[in-house]
């Protein structure tokens, strides 16, 4: 049976107001049974009544052709990185891989792509019906299987980038490397990465080889700062093994690069400390080890950061020998993001890395261990903020073209108002406006503090921090409560367009907002825009939230969707002059619960449709004020979500619909 038959069918059942659940979950049954297989989801292909729950991603593909699968060691390679990160930012990403995992464990994940699958498995025919002129490939290897698409992208007029992520003269590139491809690819890119300075330099030597030019920039590897996140609390593994000081290790341990000797010497001479270390050891003998060197297997690149949180010491013990040298070790972005202090061998890219101490021998890791050298906080933070992978993805839209990223709408520079509720999060709130701050270049907006009644001493510190800082505005607020907070917020604003954010988020990059704004330029019917959404239960009761679905239930070509049944507030858009039409929040729901969800009630019943999209460029850390999960705020929740459903059950009661 036919797609388009399956959905009528659908259709004729449950309405056409639950097309699009149907599409979201037929998408997330496919991936779950079929994980490394494409998502076969046509948008052309839908009706006009099917369309409309739909927004279509429209800023261009991005084909990624990678060594090996998204799922490899965990889902931590760069490949899979930059996947994930031009998915948010609003591309449709393809991606192919030359040869699968050979990774004794292959873990399910969440997989960003509209297509992945094995070269092998499709042909130059079946990519070249996606690619548009200026659609962006990023090949990662001198694979001759790459040779043909390399080809199809240039007649396409796509552009070519080719990132040298290894030394593939090396034995590394034994399967890989194709001295014909290589310079078919350098003939034709746009753009040449090197991810180490010795691959950047191996690239002018190939320039010269071979008499081109091309644009050959550094582009190193990098992290999520919003998975690794020193702030978060997490429970501690059982099968991390502690001790007087606890190491850890991540990554690769199969290679002749791997300083086993060094490691072993430091493990014998130092009984007291325990070595855990992470990765695929099939190929290892364990049975010579030290008895304080711990193999924990592979884990999911989204299990790591629970471990870091318990070491001492992140620890890099690579040789720096042919190819050893040539590395960009993108765990110790990782390690540095999580505040950890780090030990490792002296390869040329590291030198100047916050909070890391390099030694070639054991007695000098000895030394380092025994050292009191505290971390720096705020030199790893400012670190991190400048090496996510938001950032790389942004090194290659800019080095391709002036034009990849377009400016920020007049509608909008200088026309936002954003608005911040603080309560006693002396932990978070000041990586929220510090991140605010950082990324106001592209859009000059007002940031607006609004303080309930903090007793932290937040608000002093508030005040005493930004004070003189331009465009920051601290305001107390009377009561502790949201809808009345936000409601000052509001008051406050200059602006004719109101961002409200929750003081648990932060900024992750200087293009945050831009697919925000442009649903809304884009979007006739748009009353509100935001990151959090959900859907009613069979009483009226705000149900299912956004984050219980794979992809937060936006599957990877969508940029927007309108079947939810209500917003959250932790990341909305929308316009000043309809927050005052419609008078804004309730105040009846302070301190908190259901404020939010009655706005998006508010905004429909005005004619306007709401939006829900996850492509805001901010991070979360969830439930900092509200205590959710204790029984005084499931009591709140009750009791205000009671009042929501009769209220709205005077007013207009079909709004209580969208059931998931």
């Amino acid at each position: 049976m036919g797609k388009l038959q399956k959905i009528r069918d659908y259709q004729k059942l449950h309405g056409t107001g639950k097309t699009i659940n149907w599409l979201v979950n037929n998408v997330k049954y496919r991936l779950h049974k079929l994980k490394s297989k494409p998502i076969e989801f046509d948008y052309q292909e839908l009706s006009l009544e099917e369309k409309k729950y739909l927004i279509p991603k429209t800023k261009g593909n991005v084909f990624i052709f990678g060594t090996v699968p998204f799922y490899d060691i965990g889902g931590g390679q760069r490949s899979a990185w930059l996947a994930r990160i031009f998915n948010k930012l609003g591309y449709q990403v393809f991606y192919l891989f030359a040869f699968d995992s050979s990774e004794s464990k292959k873990f399910k994940l969440e997989i960003d792509c509209v297509m992945h699958k094995a070269i092998k498995n499709v042909t130059v025919q079946d990519i070249e019906e996606h690619v548009q002129e200026n659609d962006i490939a990023i090949f990662e290897a001198p694979y001759k299987g790459f040779k043909d698409y390399v080809l199809m992208f240039k007649q396409k007029k796509a552009h070519i980038v080719y990132e040298n992520i290894d030394n593939w003269e090396s034995h590394l590139g034994n399967l890989v490397y194709d001295a014909e491809t290589l310079k078919l690819i350098l003939t034709n890119a746009s753009l040449l990465t090197g991810t180490a300075l010795p691959l950047v330099e191996q690239l002018k030597v190939y320039l010269n080889r071979f008499d081109l030019k091309a644009k050959v920039v550094y582009i190193p590897n990098a992290v999520d700062d919003e998975l690794f996140n020193p702030l978060k609390t997490y429970e501690q593994p059982t099968d991390l093994v502690i001790g007087s000081k606890t190491l850890l290790y991540y990554g690769s341990l199969w290679g002749d690069w791997f300083d086993w000797e060094l490691l072993t010497k430091l493990a014998l001479k130092n009984p007291n400390i325990q070595i855990n270390l992470i990765g695929d050891d099939n190929s290892v003998n364990k049975s010579d080890m030290p008895s304080n060197i711990h193999f924990l297997g592979l884990k999911k690149q989204t299990d790591l950061p629970s471990y870091l949180a318990y070491v001492d010491y992140a620890i890099l013990p690579f040789k720096t020998d042919n190819v050893g040298k040539y590395v960009s070790p993108l765990k110790l972005f990782e390690y540095i993001a999580m505040h950890k202090k780090i030990i490792a061998t002296p390869l040329p890219d590291i030198a100047d890395y916050p909070n890391l101490a390099t030694g070639s021998t054991y007695e000098e890791w000895q030394k380092i261990l025994n050292s009191k050298k505290k971390v720096d906080i705020s030199l790893a933070d400012d670190f991190t903020k400048d090496n996510n992978w938001y950032k790389r993805c942004f090194d290659i839209l800019e080095n391709l073209s002036k034009k990849a990223v377009k400016k920020c709408a007049s509608k909008f520079y200088d026309n936002l108002s954003v608005i911040v509720l603080n309560h006693n999060n002396d932990k978070v709130i000041f990586r929220c406006v510090d991140t605010l701050l950082k990324y106001n270049e592209r859009y000059n907006y007002e940031i607006i503090v609004v303080d309930n009644q903090s007793t932290d001493g937040s608000l002093e510190k508030l005040e005493k921090m930004y004070k003189k800082t331009q465009n920051v505005k601290i305001v107390a607020n009377s009561k502790n409560g949201c809808s009345s907070g936000r409601n000052l917020g509001v008051q406050n604003a200059t602006k004719d367009y109101i961002v409200f954010l929750d003081s648990d988020q932060w900024v992750l990059h200087k293009y945050w907002l831009d697919n925000y704004l442009d649903i809304y330029m884009k979007t006739p019917d748009v009353g509100a825009i935001a990151w959090g959404a959900g859907w009613f239960n069979d009483y009226g009761h705000s149900y299912r939230f956004v984050d219980n679905y794979e992809y937060r239930s936006m599957p990877p070509m969508i940029q927007a969707r309108c079947d939810i049944g209500y917003l959250a507030t932790c990341g909305l858009l929308m316009s000043k002059q309809l927050f005052t039409q419609i008078e804004g929040f309730d105040e009846a729901y302070d301190p908190t619960c259901y404020e939010d969800t009655d706005l998006a009630l508010k905004i429909r019943n005005s004619g306007k449709q709401i939006y829900y999209s996850n492509l805001l460029g901010v991070g979360h850390l969830p439930h900092q004020t509200t205590g959710a999960g204790s029984s005084a705020h499931d009591k709140l929740i009750l009791e205000k979500g009671n009042y929501f459903v009769s209220k709205w059950k005077d007013i207009n009661p079909d709004l209580l619909k969208y059931k998931k």
